[in-house]
């Protein structure tokens, strides 16, 4: 329990308000062309075993090794796939985020994606996290 305090109030003092993430979060969307679309709904349903197309894709944000992909899988709700760049240079699902948060928990979903293996760089970390409060 001390542990996760402790990250939650870390990510607090090091994330980005989100009024000042923003122009910093645009940085790190991938354009959504036709053939990214295709290549992250190919990455989700292979290594998420969930069956999803390229129109499926609403967002991709990356960072160093990390790639979040924001798809809804055809039999499923709406998930943001993590995943990391392996030594083999093949992206490896790391964990799934689903769901909403409030702004009183903002914090709180920055550390859970920091406390990932080998977390996610901080700002990809609020940035997901404002992304979720945005509706994205």
């Amino acid at each position: 329990m001390r542990a996760t305090l402790l990250l939650i109030a870390l990510a607090a003092a090091i994330a980005p308000e989100p009024a000042a993430a923003s122009a910093s979060c645009r940085a790190l969307r991938v354009p959504l062309t036709q053939g990214i679309r295709a290549a992250e709904a190919a990455r989700v349903t292979r290594e998420a075993g969930q069956r999803t197309r390229p129109a499926d894709v609403s967002l991709v944000q990356a960072e160093g090794p990390w790639r979040l992909v924001w798809a809804t899988p055809a039999e499923a709700e709406r998930g943001v796939f993590f995943f990391r760049l392996g030594r083999d240079r093949r992206y490896r699902l790391i964990d799934t985020w689903g769901g909403v948060i409030q702004p009183s928990e903002r914090a709180e979903t920055i550390a859970w994606a920091r406390a990932r293996a080998m977390g996610p760089p901080p700002r990809l970390a609020a940035c997901f996290a404002d992304a979720l409060l945005a509706g994205r």
